[in-house]
């Protein structure tokens, strides 16, 4: 089980030393003004995981990149592609990760950033709209983040952005299940060949679909892209809870 926990843990959820160490492997450089919606979470001003605009006050990401760091600064920046200069910079008044997140069977893992002051949108800062219905089987999505290129390796300054396929559910729970990890309708699977996929620092990021609209959240994989399916938390499974924790 500690392999595949890499990429859920090694973001630092256990307080260890935050590093700008994950980034997609087999990506691009996102042009600049290119995922809008997408931002970096940073702990003590470092990147630590991504994110995504829901509305001017809402971050959505991953619960484990909240547990752990209660007692951590922790920001938001949003606007620009660059980790070390640009966009606007913003603090967190609240953090709420799902209650029933479970380190261990990697269920619920979603959270919400509520923000001290709303965001100011514009060409390059905008929100995303989240997938509500359910929906299985090979459909082309794209993944955005400044997670590792390589693993071990480092962080990339620029946005990264990836074209994927997600993978029917049935296929990637038969493959999970080897490692007794049940994947079930409240997640997302996307696998398309060796040398592809999610690394450390993506955790918390925005899967889209071809209309850009936020089917998942980037939970947890094997470090990285080494054959087997990354795991996302699918939003249309949360939207109740997303609506009900907005206050």
């Amino acid at each position: 089980m500690n392999g595949f926990l890499l990429l859920l843990l090694a973001t630092g959820v256990f307080g260890a030393s935050i590093k700008n160490d994950w980034r997609i492997v087999g990506g691009e450089v996102a042009a600049k003004g290119a995922y809008p919606y997408q931002v970096s979470i940073r702990v003590r001003h470092q990147h630590n995981c991504g994110g995504s605009i829901i509305d001017d006050t809402y971050i959505l990401t991953a619960a484990h990149c909240l547990v752990g760091f209660e007692f951590m600064p922790m920001s938001v920046t949003v606007g620009s592609n660059t980790l070390n200069k640009g966009g606007d910079y913003y603090e967190i008044s609240r953090r709420r990760p799902h209650r029933g997140f479970d380190p261990m069977t990697l269920k619920n893992d979603i959270g919400l950033l509520k923000l001290k002051t709303p965001i100011s949108f514009n060409a390059n800062v905008k929100p995303i709209q989240l997938e509500s219905t359910y929906s299985d089987g090979n459909f082309g999505c794209v993944l955005s983040g400044w997670g590792m290129v390589s693993f071990p390796g480092d962080s990339p300054n620029e946005l990264q952005y990836i074209n994927l396929e997600t993978l029917p559910l049935a296929d990637c729970d038969n493959i999970w299940k080897s490692s007794g990890i049940a994947i079930d309708e409240t997640q997302i699977c996307t696998f398309t060949k060796v040398g592809q996929g999610a690394c450390k620092g993506d955790s918390g990021g925005p899967l889209a679909d071809a209309s850009g609209v936020q089917i998942g959240v980037v939970s947890f994989g094997q470090p990285c892209a080494v054959g087997s399916p990354d795991v996302y938390t699918r939003t249309s499974a949360f939207i109740k809870w997303i609506e009900d924790n907005k206050y």
